[in-house]
């Protein structure tokens, strides 16, 4: 509740002073816009330092790129009204794609280059000989703005990033450790898989906010990131393992005596919390390779194999992520990984480049249709709205269906324009000194800071507050003219629902439709995996592929019950490519034979991942391609004993469970059928 919020109402007041020391700054500067300062401030303040320094460089560095653009564009196409709203338009569409290539903090400045241009560019149309000077004034009260939130954020009550990181990177092991437990334990687990992974995508920007935090944790971002590399590769991990551990539980195999205190005691030692111990990881090394039996043709040691080299990984992993977080919280350095190059680096995104530039084109033409409209009526008012159409399809553009967004940004500026009314026109004509307009302000700026601060109403707070200031536009000198507000308020509006209505039209697309895209863009990777093509480095693979899962979880979670989307399992999906990156390395260790028979493996494998992406649903695994994998385990199996082969009959078994969970293989079947030919 709003009264007892004491972290919302301190982030309010902190907040509040820093406008009003921007706007007063402002005042006796004699900025032309000194309201402008006052909303930057509530633009950039967040309730964290790390945010509040990042978005304060990167709309800098915006604001500066938007207003060189302006220079360039305007003097010299002012003249032809038409090209330079296609210039305007096209420059917010450049900018909009390469801040949504950009999904961390980074991507904000390219996002405030792309609308602040309309911002600065549009009023300046009807007096383009003072360009200059308006680009000037319009740089030194966003500047004023941004350094007055970054010095409050930083000398009052700083509030740093790093407690709540390390409290969600808690969260995670503990929720990760819960399910290894539960894995180990029975050999399947319903745990949020898709969750962790949703959450490892937002870890990346937390850790990009700690590198503009206080500059005692600066250091620790490169520890975040192993960290992460670490937790991302865990996810696979596990889900192989369950596969493994269900395989052997449903088909009666034979396996070790201790192979079930084994796995108890594993997962005993994912759930301690305390110092990672090097003797108790070094003692369940080697008890899990003395229990790895003879790589042969016998089924019951290919699934135990292939079990124990997923558990050395996970032990390894869990190793590393407890020995980082642990510095994390001691402020120490990392131990040095387990593995050789198991802590190199793998930051690698999935970017859906058609969608990307459907959404920052969409925003572009919106903008143009709006300035033909404008152009078209003569009204002398209309850049406002032009100024609105442009942020507002910025603003949203990341969205799958920013209309219901849209819609509530017109509602609370129509809120907004009322508020601004009752100021400007009933309070403002009483009040003759700076103490006194502080006054009045206060009550509704302090609630709208506290509705800032509280993740369900932060939207709604910084859209009632941009607007409300942009329409008091709070000068020296109370000049408040009814006719101008009334034209500057119905601009506003029409503006926002024109690009309400243009993205209906054209730009509006459901979780599902987003869902089946990046399913259908993974199905892809797989076959170019298959095919040689992408990346064929496992930790690189592992991470665009974990990335597109933390993309796709959130969609997935929307879509309606029923839809056949919900037996994807794309978690199982990145086994499959693991499993056919490791075929591929194994390769090259053996006989022409088997090599050609690997080969035809994944040109049908490739071409099954091909045709579900053609016919956009999940299709059951081609019969000819298991036979396919039966007989390559047994002709493999034969080979004699050495790294490649024991790969390949890792990678052949791994693939053939994961296609065909249903269908245990039979190998000597296959070998039988071998021998007669």
């Amino acid at each position: 509740m709003f009264p007892f919020d004491r972290q919302a109402w301190l982030f309010s007041l902190k907040a509040f002073a820093a406008a009003i020391a921007a706007l007063y700054v402002g005042l006796a500067g004699n900025l032309s816009r000194p309201y402008w300062a006052m909303a930057t401030v509530y633009i950039v303040m967040q309730p964290m330092l790390g945010p509040t320094r990042a978005k304060g460089v990167y709309r800098i560095l915006g604001t500066l790129l938007a207003g060189a653009a302006t220079l360039v564009m305007l003097p010299h196409l002012v003249e032809t009204p038409l090209l330079l709203s296609a210039a305007m338009s096209l420059w917010l569409s450049g900018c909009l794609f390469l801040a949504l290539l950009n999904r961390g903090p980074r991507g904000y400045a390219f996002l405030l280059a792309g609308y602040t241009a309309a911002f600065v560019g549009f009023p300046a149309v009807t007096a383009p000989d003072t360009i200059f000077d308006t680009v000037i004034a319009r740089s030194e009260e966003i500047i004023l703005g941004t350094l007055m939130a970054v010095l409050f954020a930083s000398l009052v009550f700083p509030a740093s990033v790093r407690p709540m990181l390390n409290a969600r990177i808690g969260g995670w092991m503990t929720d990760a450790a819960h399910w290894c437990r539960q894995v180990l334990q029975r050999g399947s687990a319903h745990v949020p898989r898709n969750r962790l992974a949703a959450d490892l995508v937002q870890f990346e920007s937390l850790i990009e906010f700690i590198r503009h935090d206080d500059p005692r944790h600066a250091g620790a971002a490169p520890v975040l990131e192993k960290l992460r590399e670490r937790m991302l590769l865990l996810l696979p991990v596990l889900s192989s393992i369950a596969d493994r551990l269900a395989a052997l539980n449903a088909g009666g195999h034979r396996v070790p005596e201790a192979l079930p205190v084994l796995l108890e005691d594993i997962s005993q030692w994912l759930e301690d919390v305390d110092e990672p111990s090097a003797s108790r990881y070094a003692a369940l090394r080697q008890r899990i390779a003395a229990l790895k039996p003879e790589m042969d043709r016998d089924l019951d040691h290919l699934l135990l194999a292939g079990l124990l080299l997923r558990l050395e990984e996970l032990v390894d992993l869990w190793q590393d992520c407890r020995a980082a977080q642990q510095s994390l919280q001691h402020g120490t350095l990392p131990r040095e990984s387990h593995r050789p190059g198991a802590m190199r680096r793998a930051k690698v995104r999935h970017i859906d480049y058609g969608m990307v530039s459907f959404s920052a084109l969409s925003v572009g033409v919106a903008l143009m249709a709006y300035c033909v409209l404008w152009i078209l009526l003569g009204w002398e008012g209309g850049g406002n709205g032009a100024m609105m159409a442009a942020v507002t399809g910025a603003f949203f553009a990341a969205q799958d269906d920013p209309a219901p967004n849209m819609l509530a940004f017109l509602l609370w500026a129509v809120v907004a324009s009322v508020l601004a009314g009752i100021y400007l026109f009933g309070i403002f004509p009483a009040i003759h000194d700076f103490g006194m307009l502080v006054l009045v302000l206060a009550p509704a700026f302090l609630l709208l800071g506290v509705m800032m601060h509280r993740p369900k109403t932060a939207m709604i707070g910084l859209m009632l507050t941009v607007n409300l200031t942009a329409l008091m536009a709070l000068q020296n000198v109370y000049s408040a003219d009814m006719q101008k507000f009334v034209n500057n308020a119905v601009a506003m509006v029409i503006g926002i629902g024109f690009a309400v209505v243009m993205t209906r039209l054209f730009r509006s697309v459901g979780a599902e439709w987003s869902a089946r895209r990046l399913v259908r863009q993974g199905w892809r990777t797989l076959a170019e995996a298959a095919k040689g093509h992408g990346p064929q480095d496992r930790q690189t693979f592992a991470a665009q592929m974990l990335d597109l899962l933390g993309l796709l979880a959130p969609r997935l979670a929307a879509t309606p019950k029923g839809s056949d989307l919900a037996s994807v399992d794309m978690l199982g999906e990145i086994r499959v490519g693991l499993n056919i990156l490791q075929l591929r390395r194994a390769r090259h260790g053996l006989p022409d034979a088997s090599v050609e028979a690997l080969n035809a493996i994944l040109e049908e494998v490739a071409a099954h991942y091909r045709r579900q992406a053609a016919q956009r649903r999940p299709l059951p695994g081609p019969p000819q391609l298991r036979e396919q994998l039966d007989r390559s385990l047994s002709r493999v199996g034969t080979l004699a004993s050495g790294k490649p082969r024991d790969e390949a009959l890792v990678g052949l078994i791994g693939l053939r469970y994961s296609l065909f969970p249903e269908q245990a293989p039979d190998v000597h079947e296959a070998a039988a059928h071998l021998t007669q030919a």
